[in-house]
C-alpha cells in the first residue's frame, strides 16, 4: 500500500503521540508530506507541506513572543529578542518535533531517505508545518495551549539561563550557508596538565573564522565560535 495512504490509515494514531484531535484531518496529514514526497507521488497527492510550514514559522514565534512578553515583564527588547531566537531556531525545532515522537510518520522521497545530513533541517520544517496545522485547525488559542503545554518547561529554562550558544548559532550558519559542520581544530596545548590551556580555531568551508583558548577544549571551542559569529555579526568576513 502508498505510504500515504498507510499514513492516512494511521492519523489516529497520530493524534494520540501529540493528544491532539484534528477536526480537518487533512490538516495534519498534510504537515508530513515533504516536497521530495511529493515529487515522487503526484499522481497520490496533489500538495506538499512548505505552505503550511511557512504558517508554522509564524504562528511559533508570535506564540513564543506573547509568551515571553507576558512573562517577562521587566526583560528588555533585546534580551526578549535573543530568547525567542534560541527558541525557534532550526536545532530547538528540531528537538520539538522528537519530542513528540511523530518523525516516524514523516513522508520522505527516496533520496532524502537515504541521506542522513539534511535530517536535522527536515524535522525543523516539519515541526513548523505541524504548527501551521494546528493553527489552521484549532486558531491562535489551540496552537498557543498545543506549544505550551508541551515545551513551556523548555521556554522557561532558557528563559532563565539565556546564555548565549554560540557554537549552536555558527552550527546552523555552517548548515544552512554550506551544508556542512564547523570544525573546531586544536592549534596547540600550553601549561602543564593540571594548568592546561587550549588554543583552538573553527572552520567553515576551509575558511578559518574565529579563535579561541581556554582551560578546557570545550569553553576554546566556544570562544572560538563567539569570536566567529561576531566576525560574521560586524561583517569582517566575507561569507
Amino acid at each position: 500500500m502508498n505510504e500515504y495512504l498507510e499514513l492516512k490509515e494511521s492519523i489516529g494514531e497520530v493524534e494520540k503521540k501529540i493528544n491532539l484531535t484534528f477536526e480537518n484531518k487533512d490538516l495534519l496529514l498534510l504537515s508530513f508530506v515533504h516536497r521530495s514526497f511529493f515529487n515522487e507521488n503526484k499522481k497520490v497527492i496533489q500538495e506538499h507541506n512548505e505552505r503550511l510550514e511557512f504558517l508554522g514559522d509564524a504562528a511559533l514565534s508570535l506564540v513564543v513572543s506573547h509568551y515571553l512578553y507576558s512573562r517577562f515583564p521587566n526583560y528588555p527588547e533585546g534580551k526578549l529578542s535573543h530568547i525567542r531566537s534560541r527558541l525557534v531556531d532550526a536545532t530547538s525545532c528540531t528537538n520539538y518535533y522528537k519530542l513528540l515522537d511523530v518523525k516516524d510518520f514523516l513522508l520522505l522521497g527516496r533520496g532524502e531517505k537515504d541521506e542522513k545530513r539534511g535530517k536535522a533541517s527536515i524535522f525543523s520544517d516539519a515541526f513548523e508545518a505541524l504548527i501551521g496545522a494546528i493553527f489552521l485547525d484549532k486558531g491562535f488559542e489551540g496552537v498557543k495551549d498545543f506549544i505550551l503545554k508541551n515545551f513551556e518547561n523548555f521556554f522557561e529554562e532558557i528563559a532563565l539561563h539565556p546564555e548565549a550558544d554560540y557554537k549552536g548559532a555558527i552550527q546552523e550558519y555552517s548548515q544552512k550557508k554550506y551544508q556542512t559542520q564547523p570544525e573546531y581544530k586544536i592549534l596547540k596545548e600550553e601549561g602543564p596538565e593540571h594548568l592546561k590551556e587550549f588554543h583552538v580555531v573553527v572552520i567553515i568551508n576551509n575558511k578559518k573564522l574565529g579563535c579561541g583558548k581556554g582551560k578546557s577544549k570545550k569553553q576554546a571551542e566556544q570562544m572560538a565560535a563567539e569570536e566567529a559569529f561576531n566576525n560574521l555579526k560586524l561583517g569582517k568576513i566575507n561569507d
